[in-house]
């Protein structure tokens, strides 16, 4: 080898590491996570889509919950006893939500031999406080606008363990949905805001608040022909009321473990 050659040869090595190492730090540092540009609620948001869906019912849903094909499925034959704009104000700690006492925190940690998931880990839920903007089905004698309640989300994470259930929106602090309710009265318990279906519930635009967005693939059927307008919704719920009446009154029931 002439020394020419030798020299050519070994830029030409140095080079090629050269560009290689340039790449890497190019195309890495545009590939690799960064955190900074989100606020903390958005990063919640992308943590829980991060969760495998499961496809059972949530725990919470006390009353038997149907497919509905349409939004006139879901007024006529899931008869809400609430459709309220809400604001959420503020979401709270994920924890083990279980009413009826069974499983709190602690027992995340016990798991079945031939489950996937810890029992306790279903009851995972996020709280959101939820304030009351406008009634759009309901009784008035027993709900008002500015009433405040806590809606309790199936879905979060505590530690290691987390749920989410198919067809459940995820939703956000400071920010406002429509959502219809099967409210119960749950002896020894308290009131119970049930959705009438997990995809019973829109977001309010933030852009235009005259529109909302479904929040899940099921949710697109339901509204459709709502035109995603909450004017041409408030209506077509109105008429679909009046067409077939149904009592708004809040069973009691009694729990069954």
């Amino acid at each position: 080898m002439t020394i020419r050659s030798f020299w050519l040869a070994f830029f030409t090595y140095v080079t090629f590491f050269a560009v290689m190492v340039l790449c890497a730090f190019t195309f890495g540092r545009a590939t690799t996570f960064d955190a900074s540009g989100y606020t903390k609620e958005e990063l919640f948001l992308l943590d829980v889509q991060t969760i495998p869906a499961r496809n059972e019912t949530p725990f919470f849903a006390l009353m038997p919950q149907k497919e509905y094909g349409s939004f006139e499925e879901l007024i006529t034959a899931g008869q809400p006893n609430l459709v309220v704009h809400v604001s959420f104000e503020r979401r709270g700690v994920c924890r083990v939500y279980d009413p009826f006492g069974e499983y709190t925190n602690t027992d995340l940690h016990t798991r079945h031999p031939m489950a996937d998931i810890s029992p306790a880990a279903l009851y995972i839920c996020t709280p959101y406080q939820a304030k009351i903007e406008e009634i759009l089905l309901g009784d008035e004698t027993v709900f008002s606008e500015g009433d405040t309640f806590t809606f309790w989300a199936p879905y979060g994470m505590v530690g290691e363990s987390a749920v989410r259930y198919a067809d459940t929106p995820i939703f956000s602090a400071e920010r406002e949905y429509i959502l219809f309710f099967s409210v119960l009265d749950v002896a020894g318990v308290g009131r119970w805001y049930d959705l009438v279906h997990p995809s019973a519930a829109v977001e309010i635009m933030i852009e235009d608040e005259r529109t909302f967005s479904s929040m899940s693939y099921a949710g697109n059927d339901l509204f459709d022909a709502t035109g995603y307008d909450v004017e041409d919704m408030t209506d077509l719920l109105a008429a679909l009321y009046e067409g077939h009446p149904y009592a708004l009154n809040i069973p009691m029931i009694t729990p069954v473990n």
